[in-house]
């Protein structure tokens, strides 16, 4: 398809992906994306409140533009979810890793991939290939498949053939590495004290590995001192560029990571951060709406024709970029007819392997008391804590049970209690404790923070009663903070096929060979 004779502004706008605030996009922002040929947008869970809608909204987004554009979401599998409990969500890339059977993450990959499709979403920014080096790492932890290069790769290249199987781009994120990070490049720029030699035996294995066998790379905005001398996130570095292009060989879409999080947005003005990103290699420019809104991408947008007219860009970069996003568009079948949804499909029809792969993630770490099986007849207390998602303050933490619902279904006598993210327990606590034949704590932590305060009062709690029954439902590292403890599981995420895995094992329903 020839596309020469193409305006500046419509070749330009094949860079961007941009998201929006809402269930439905503004009159104003598609219009403005239909003139300018936006060539992708994101999607998240803020902009879905069903299958039926979510299929309308995708239909709205392909029929715009001279070039259909594609859509894109966060689909990593368990914790990272977009669209709650209405797509397979199978369990998280460290769960997935726990199984030891890299088939697992072939079959998730493909079935995420297959729901993802059927909703009209053209590709997955997954799978995680950062190395979690940093147990505190307060945005990676199990969105991670492991602290080990090899596993990452194993386990990251089967759920790359598993999307493309489903007719799915894979992105691998988050280049060079977000691993080391003791800090979230949401809400600053974090600096890894690391050489460029420990990189290329340990962060940049996977990319080495693995980069010309996905479709897009993304990177990350971190600070490598030791590296990158001037202080500029690695999405803005040329050198990191050169390793990736030249070193690693990827031959393929490089994109930034949202240009709107603080490590970003709060230390460069919008001609920098289109300046830098260019120079730094960015094939495609992501803004997704979260903190800035339409009036940033717009000022994106034009600062970036303006600085192609005034020479500052040179239209050659245009070009290169604009083939490769034609090229990945003719791959997917994106131009060749426009992706419209007559009809809502069923999804999740492979929730028995996403049960099979959550029965096998599930780990036993210690059952000092033999408490498996607990039976049905038991009486069952259970307490959790308040959430807070890895980017989310504790002043905001939500009131949601995680375990309740299937706990129910299975012990006709439960009880709950939800406590707030602080290090006091309540007096009715010791008599909660003992009220029931047995105890379930779930931490749940994505951060320190929210580790160290679950795990000061689990240590109180252990003063009351010492056979509790602990699950962490989030990071699997909570036991450091309680190592006295004599029963203890890992979920490795929250999803439902997780919960229900663990009250199966719990049970004996299902038997841990």
């Amino acid at each position: 398809m020839n596309f020469k004779g193409l305006p500046l502004e419509q070749k330009i706008g094949q860079m961007f992906m941009f998201g929006f605030e809402g269930k439905k996009p503004s009159a104003e922002f598609l219009e403005f994306a239909k003139e300018n040929n936006i060539g992708f947008f994101i999607v998240f869970h803020k902009n879905f409140s069903s299958v039926r809608q979510l299929i309308l909204l995708t239909n709205t987004l392909h029929s715009i533009g001279k070039i259909q554009p594609m859509i894109f979401t966060d689909q990593e599998g368990g914790t990272v979810c977009q669209f709650g409990e209405a797509l397979s969500t199978f369990v998280s890339p460290m769960g997935l890793a726990a199984t030891e059977n890299p088939d697992y993450a072939f079959e998730a990959g493909r079935g995420i991939g297959e729901d993802l499709k059927k909703a009209g979403i053209d590709g997955n920014l997954a799978p995680v290939v950062d190395v979690n080096f940093i147990h505190d790492n307060p945005i990676i932890g199990i969105r991670a498949f492991s602290d080990n290069p090899e596993t990452v790769v194993n386990f990251a290249e089967k759920f790359i053939d598993g999307l493309h199987f489903a007719g799915i781009p894979s992105v691998l994120k988050h280049y060079p590495g977000h691993g080391r990070a003791s800090e979230d490049s949401h809400l600053s720029l974090p600096e890894v004290d690391v050489d460029l030699d420990t990189l290329r035996n340990t962060d940049l294995i996977p990319y080495f590995k693995l980069a010309n066998k996905g479709d897009i790379i993304m990177s990350s905005h971190i600070n490598f001192p030791n590296i990158e001398k001037k202080k500029l996130p690695s999405t803005f570095s040329e050198k990191f560029n050169r390793i990736l292009r030249e070193e690693v060989g990827f031959k393929g879409i490089y994109m930034t990571d949202c240009l709107e999080m603080k490590a970003v947005e709060e230390n460069f003005t919008v001609e920098e951060i289109v300046l830098f990103s260019i120079k730094g290699g960015a094939d495609i420019l992501v803004s997704s709406g979260y903190r800035r809104g339409f009036e940033f991408q717009k000022e994106l947008f034009h600062t970036f024709v303006n600085l192609v007219k005034t020479g500052k860009i040179k239209m050659e970069r245009v070009e290169n970029s604009f083939e490769k996003i034609i090229s990945l568009k003719e791959k997917y079948g994106l131009l060749s007819g426009r992706r419209i949804i007559r009809k809502v499909p069923l999804f999740r029809e492979n929730y028995f392997a996403e049960k099979v792969i959550a029965l096998s993630s599930v780990k036993i770490v210690r059952d000092n008391f033999n408490k498996i099986p607990v039976h049905e007849t038991n009486s069952v207390g259970i307490i959790e804590w308040e959430k807070v998602p890895s980017t989310i303050p504790i002043s905001k933490a939500s009131k949601k049970f995680y375990l309740r619902e299937s706990a129910r279904k299975i012990f006709p006598n439960t009880g709950f209690k939800l406590l707030p993210l602080r290090e006091t327990l309540s007096s009715e606590i010791p008599d909660f404790l003992n009220k029931y034949d047995e105890i379930i704590v779930a931490p749940f932590s994505r951060n320190r923070e929210t580790e160290r305060i679950q795990g000061k009062m689990i240590n109180e709690m252990l003063k009351f009663r010492k056979n509790i029954i602990i699950v962490s439902i989030g990071n699997p590292y909570d036991l450091r903070n309680f190592p006295q403890a004599d029963e203890y599981f890992c979920t490795y995420g929250f999803r439902e096929v997780q919960i229900e895995a663990f009250f199966d094992i719990l049970t004996g329903k299902y038997v841990k060979k």
